[in-house]
Order: structure tokens, then sequence, then C-alpha cells
């Protein structure tokens, strides 16, 4: 895969795919197989449409459906074009469409049919869309659009500076951002990737189970397809789905969010399955209860698992831990080390460099990291500081240089002068046989300043209050002991995997007054 690493621009991988193994199965959706000419051949006509349109560089195109190939095909034609691809969470609600429509400046929309009353709700006459087509309405397009030259594909674009993604961000606060996603930063990804997360076999099959409007997904997708192996979209994340898909087509890589390997776990268990075949288990976006990886490694016992850590804002991952620090339970919540393209620091509130083993705020500096926020000034000055990006992310770096994250910056809690980071007091939560999920929160306290609130989802044959505090006695300080525990059926989640901790403080804010 030398001759990939070498690419500078997203629609090249196509390209050579096309020249070095036109017959292989790129993509299968819903069983459903495309090759390589069959992608090449569907790009060339999409162009040709986009171009009929009178789309230039710049211009913006919506996407707004679940996993399919029409996201690789338009993802393709941008990159030739030097178009912007917005893809948008399919989970929003009507007036989160339209914001992201509206700030975005999108002139085109594609969209899954079953979203089709909601973008008919969008008001064209406060937006820039001129065209709205459903992917069946695009396909039949297609075959009536003349393609374009052959060669476009090995052209070089000269809008090279051009965004290919538009990426909104769900932020804690306030509307989404849009990050910009360069050419530069996805072709660094691809490399640093497959140098740094094992090999990515041309021959074996890979698993893309999470949506490819989040990072997490996409990014795993670019590795896919740069490798040339044949790659599974999964168009609903669905765990027993997911354990049927790795059983029956031998799939050898894939990469799973936390919450969605606790699921696959429990419905593994359940089952009584053991799945031999797989190779390679990439797993990032939040941390995952060390009681759930071992648990993931019985399921998987010939499988690497690798932590990787990064953000949208860094075009995915830009740091692992190494696979045998998992097998030997050695750091087994570290993130690891930087890639060779990047590098981290721990500064403080003032922009120090803290020691050794001291906790403050993750900055990093790699050519990944996006061009900026769309349109948002304010906030570019804010995160992005001399080729330095901010995280808001709290962690720190042992002895050896390896990042161990506690929490997000804005979700300490600072209870009775004494900081608490949610994240450990949540990994002890989850070591509890009666516990199933959790999220710790701060709210408002007279007393404290904030006291520590745990929302649980239990097992309610099992769980007992008395009976957690007294376990989490032996293991966290008593400041750091949850004052009140709350029995939930659901906690929400953003589309990487996530818990909006924002969502709960809003609901929960009126136990503090």
């Amino acid at each position: 895969m030398e001759g990939i690493k070498k690419l500078d621009q997203v629609h090249k991988i196509l390209d050579f795919h096309v020249k070095n193994n036109p017959d292989n199965v790129s993509v299968s959706v819903d069983s459903v197989s495309y090759t390589n000419s069959d992608i090449f051949s569907k790009v060339l006509s999409l162009v040709g449409l986009l171009k009929e349109n009178k789309l230039t560089s710049g211009d913006r195109i919506a996407y707004l459906a679940k996993n399919s190939s029409e996201f690789i095909e338009l993802m393709y034609a941008s990159s030739i074009l030097g178009l912007v691809m917005v893809p948008i969470n399919f989970r929003l609600a009507y007036e989160e469409v339209k914001f992201i429509i509206q700030d975005s400046g999108s002139k085109i929309i594609i969209f899954g049919e079953e979203f089709k009353e909601l973008v008919e709700k969008v008001n064209f006459d406060k937006t820039d869309l001129q065209l709205s087509l459903g992917i069946s309405e695009l396909g039949e397009l297609l075959k009536t659009t003349s393609p374009v030259a052959f060669d476009v594909l090995s052209s070089t674009n000269k809008a090279t500076k051009t965004p290919l993604f538009q990426m909104y961000t769900s932020g804690t606060t306030g509307n989404p951002k849009g990050a910009l996603i360069s050419q530069k930063g996805i072709m660094s990804l691809i490399t640093n990737g497959m140098n740094n997360l094992g090999p990515f076999d041309p021959n074996a099959v890979n698993l893309v189970c999470m949506p490819l409007f989040h990072i997490a997904g996409s990014a795993w997708l670019f590795f896919g397809l740069a490798s040339g192996c044949k790659n599974i979209l999964l168009v609903d994340i669905n765990p027993e789905k997911i354990l049927d898909i790795i059983e029956n087509y031998n799939v050898a890589t894939t990469l799973m969010v936390p919450a969605v390997i606790q699921m696959v776990v429990v419905a593994a268990e359940k089952n009584s399955k053991v799945l031999k075949n797989v190779k390679n288990i990439v797993f990032g976006a939040s941390p995952m209860a060390v009681d759930t990886l071992k648990r993931a490694q019985k399921i998987f016992p010939n499988s690497n698992f690798t932590h990787v850590y990064g953000m949208t804002e860094t075009t995915g991952m830009f740091m692992s831990l190494d696979p045998s620090e998992l097998k030997a339970n050695r750091r087994l919540e570290s993130c690891g080390k930087c890639f060779s393209n990047s590098e981290i620091k721990i500064v403080d509130a003032h922009n120090n460099e803290v020691p050794t083993n001291t906790i403050g705020e993750i900055i990093c500096r790699t050519d990944q990291i996006m061009d900026g926020y769309f349109n948002r000034e304010r906030a570019n000055n804010e995160a992005i500081k001399d080729g330095w990006f901010y995280t808001g992310d709290a962690g720190y770096l042992d002895e050896e240089g390896y990042l161990f994250i506690r929490d997000r910056i804005k979700d300490l809690i600072i209870t009775g002068g004494e900081n608490v980071y949610p994240a450990e007091v949540e990994n002890a939560l989850m070591l509890q046989p009666s516990i199933i999920d959790c999220a710790v929160i701060g709210v408002s306290d007279p007393k404290w300043g904030e006291a520590v609130l745990a929302l649980v989802i239990v097992n309610n044959d099992n769980f007992s209050e008395i009976e957690v505090r007294s376990s989490l006695r032996s293991q966290l300080a008593g400041f750091k002991i949850p004052k009140t525990f709350h029995v939930v059926d659901s906690l929400p989640r953003n589309a990487g995997g996530k818990i909006t901790k924002h969502v709960l403080r809003e609901k929960y804010a009126y136990l503090g007054k």
C-alpha cells in the first residue's frame, strides 16, 4: 500500500484501485456488492450530474442518509470537483437539520427515502438549497446522465485547499460548529493509521458499523477503502446483526465505540458465541470499562484490541495504545502515544505545561488538524493557538509518555473544593454487577457548591444503593462517591456513542434548587 500513502487527494484512492484491481468488491451494503469498477462508473456519472447543476469548487452538498454506497460516491465526486460534503446526523430534529443546511449554505441535499418528509419541511426560501434528491431518484438520474471523461480521477484538482468535509460537532452548548476537514488531513490520517493500527489486509473483510456522518465511522471507512479490502457497511447499529455479519462474512477488522462493544458483548454472551476470526478491533470516542474490555476479549479471543484517541477536529484518531499493553493488562485506561505525525502537551488554565502525572488540558499539534470551524472566528481563536489544538479534554501523561484521559474539562465537578472527574466514578460504578450503564454529573448544592449525582441503568434484581455505596468506599475517596443515585431507563448519547452530559445537566438542574 505504499502507492496509496503517496497520494494527495481522496479520489485518487479510487483511481489507484480501478487501475490495479477493478473487479475486487469494494463495498457491500445489505448484501449488495459493488466492485471498484462499479463505483468508478457511478462516480463519473455523478460528476457529470453535479456539473450539469452548475456546482463549482467550494459549493456545499448536504447528505442526510444512513450508511450507503452513495456516501462513498459523493465523497469521490466532491474530491474531484473541489466540492464540500456536509454529512448530517440523521438522528437530529428538524430545527437542527435546518440550522446545518442554513449555516453551511448547502446548494444540494441528497437524502435517504425515510427522511423525505423531514427534508420537505425545510423552507427553501430561507436556505441556499437549489435541489433535493432522494437516493433512489439520484440513482435514476445517473442512468441518463452522461459520464465525464474517464481520466478525471487521475487529474489534479486545482482547488486543493478546499476542504472535503464540513462535519458538524455536537458541542456542549449552543449550536453545532462545522469543522472543515481537508484532503491533506484525511490522507495524513490514512498514512498514519496504516502505520500505527496494524496491517490492513486487502484480502480481508472490514466491517464499518459506525455512522458515516461521524468521524469515527468515516475515518474507519477511509482505512478500508485505501487498503482495497471488502468493506461491509452496516445500515443500522444492531448487536445481533453485527454478530451475524462477523460470523457469516468472516470479518477480520472493525471499529466500534465502547457503548456498541458493550451491546455486542451482552448479545454474544446471551447466545454463547465466541468469534475467533476477528483479528483487530479498534475502539475509542469514550472510555471503556475494564470489565467490558475483559469480557470482549473472551468473545473475540484472537483479536488485538486497540484504544485510539481523536476527535472530529483532528480528522479522527491521532494516537493509539499498542494492543500488547491491553493483552498484558497494562495501562488499561490509557489511550497510548501519538502517531509519528503528532505531538501532545498537558497545560494548566494559564497555558503553562504541567509536570508528569498532573491533570490539565490536553493540547495537540498534528497535520490532521481541521482547517478551522466554518464562519466561527471566535471559536477558531479559542481552539487553535500557535498551531496547537485545545481539545477541551482533561488528562495527564505518565513517566513514559502514555496519555490518560480523565474527562472533559467542562464536565469537571468541584465539590467542597475538591475536583471530581466523572469518568473515574463511572469506571468504579461499572464494576458493580448490579449496574448496566451509568453517567455521573454535578448538580448545584448549597453546602458543597456541586454535588455528585449518579444516573444508573440497573439490574433490578440485584441493585442496592447501600451495597453500592459500601463497595465504592474501598475504591474512591468519600467526596467522589455520589451523594444521590437516580435509576433511569436510558441515557442520551450522540452519534459517536458519547453520553451527552449537557443534556443531563439541564434535565436534572432542578435537583440543586
